[in-house]
Formats: C-alpha cells, sequence, structure tokens
C-alpha cells in the first residue's frame, strides 16, 4: 500500500512555476521505498532548512507532482524496480524543470549508471547518504545562477517515441524513400537499436562501437537489399535520422540552451556515419 508523509502540511492545488520568495524555505519531494530511511533523513533535511514531503512509490511522486510546486527532488534510483527513480526524474523535469534533481544510489562503482545519472540529474548521492555534503550540494545548486545543460542521451532517451514520429512522418515526405512499400512498422524498427547504441556512446563519453552493435547494422544493410532498398535509399535513410535531430531543436523536445550541443551533436553525426558505412559495405557485399 502506497504511503505519503509531508514533514510540514502543505496547501495549494496547482504547480506554480514561478520563482521562490526571498526568506522562504525551498520545498524539497523525498522518494524512497525504504521505510527506516523515508522516516530519518527527511526529519535531518527538516533541519537544515528544507520544507520536506515524503513518499513511499512513483505513484506517489508523480501525484505530488502534478499538483505542488517543489525546488528540489531526491529519488532513490531503484525505487520498486530497477531504475524507477529516472521515470521520477523525467516526470519532474517536464512538470518543473526549475527544480533541481538529484538520485540516491546504492552502487556507486558502477561507472556505466554514474555517467547514466549523471547524464540526467544536477547531482547524486550514495547510499548511506552523508547528510552534510547532500546539504551542501543542494543548497549550491539551488544558488547557481543556471542549470547544467541536460545531456542528449537523456533527451533520446525521455523523447525516443516523438522523435521516432517525426522520422517515420520525414521517411513517408521524403521523394527518395516514400517509393518504398514497406509498412510503418518496418520502415523505423530498427530505430530503438540505433537509438540505445548512440545513447550508450554518448553516456560513455564517446566510447568506440562494440562489434554486436556494428553488426546489427550490417544486418541491417542486408535486410534492406532484401527490402528493394537502392543505394540512394540507405544512405538516405540515415540521413533523415540526423536531419529531423538537427530540425527539432528549438522545439519543446530539443529546447535551445538547453541541450549540450556542441559536443554531443558531433557525436551523434559521428555514430550516424559509423553506421552507415557498417551498413552500406554489409548490403554491398549481399546477395
Amino acid at each position: 500500500m502506497s504511503e505519503t508523509k509531508s514533514v510540514r502540511s502543505k496547501a495549494g492545488t496547482g504547480v506554480s512555476t514561478g520563482a521562490r520568495k526571498a526568506g522562504e524555505r525551498p520545498h524539497l519531494l523525498f522518494v524512497d521505498d525504504e521505510e527506516n530511511i523515508r522516516l530519518t533523513l527527511p526529519v535531518l533535511l527538516e533541519k537544515h532548512g528544507f520544507d520536506v514531503t515524503a513518499v513511499a512509490s512513483v505513484a506517489d511522486a508523480l501525484v505530488q507532482i502534478s499538483a505542488v510546486s517543489f525546488d528540489v527532488l531526491v529519488a532513490d534510483l531503484n525505487i520498486s524496480r530497477e531504475g524507477d527513480g529516472f521515470l521520477v526524474i523525467t516526470a519532474m523535469r517536464r512538470a518543473q524543470p526549475h527544480c533541481k534533481n538529484f538520485i540516491l544510489t546504492g552502487y556507486p562503482g558502477l561507472e556505466y549508471a554514474i555517467h547514466a545519472i549523471q547524464s540526467q540529474v544536477d547531482d547524486y548521492f550514495t547510499k548511506p547518504a552523508d547528510i552534510e555534503e547532500l546539504v551542501a550540494k543542494i543548497k549550491a545548486r539551488l544558488a547557481a545562477p543556471s542549470a547544467a545543460p541536460i545531456r542528449l542521451a537523456a533527451v533520446f532517451m525521455e523523447n525516443e517515441r516523438e522523435i521516432t514520429a517525426k522520422i517515420l512522418e520525414a521517411i513517408k515526405r521524403d521523394a527518395i524513400l516514400r517509393k518504398t512499400r514497406l509498412d510503418d512498422r518496418r520502415r523505423v524498427d530498427h530505430l530503438p537499436a540505433i537509438f540505445q547504441a548512440v545513447i550508450a556512446r554518448l553516456m560513455q563519453e564517446g566510447r568506440p562501437f562494440k562489434p554486436k552493435e556494428l553488426q546489427f547494422a550490417a544486418r541491417h544493410g542486408r535486410r534492406r537489399k532484401k527490402d528493394g532498398y537502392t543505394p540512394a535509399m540507405l544512405v538516405r535513410e540515415f540521413q533523415i535520422i540526423g536531419e529531423v535531430i538537427y530540425d527539432l531543436l528549438g522545439t519543446d523536445i530539443l529546447p535551445l540552451g538547453v541541450v549540450e550541443i556542441t559536443s554531443d551533436l558531433k557525436l551523434l553525426g559521428q555514430s550516424l556515419n559509423m553506421f552507415t558505412l557498417a551498413s552500406f559495405e554489409a548490403y554491398s557485399r549481399a546477395k
């Protein structure tokens, strides 16, 4: 059974997007399914000047996010399931972009997880959290003049469905690709694997593609030959992915000034080129 515990009672039914008034205590949402932590850490945060609402589930967190304005979110990485904390982070970033987001994790040694966490949140803390360090980092983020840029990997994870839909629209409009007789699913069912590989590469600061990722690109090239693609169609398919991403700059999906454009988009372009080459080479060799 879900549980919501407000350390102090909260009023109001709508989410405010305005800045916190001078002298007002920052409002913090704490999400963790471990009862001991949920009953102790919020009390300590209260003593350090925060108004805290503590909840035990993703569902309760989403209710709070939709109804109350928060300055800070601190969420466990694994609430009821692995990675649930990112669902709460995503919801908060969409509903309240001014909020500072932090993750608690019990796995500080996993380099990949840390890169993933850093790509989506303002900072992370390992359990058991040092209260002085936690408070200092939160207050430093609240005092910062502007938020750190969101990495492109996080945008992909949050908006994969919307980006895929835009790519499909572009493919069906394109003078070269619209000639193919494929259903919508087959036109874009390769995109999740491409996004997954690119996201991993962005998170790990441009690490080389793994052999299995390039093998997927090769299989895709052979498959497209069976689908009746010409070489121009195969190349154009990958070009459209990059073009759609660039066209989305300045929209709600990729707001200008939010995404760290220079390095991430450069790495995206390099990744798509490598996939294109691997696919085209396999296409050329296929009988």
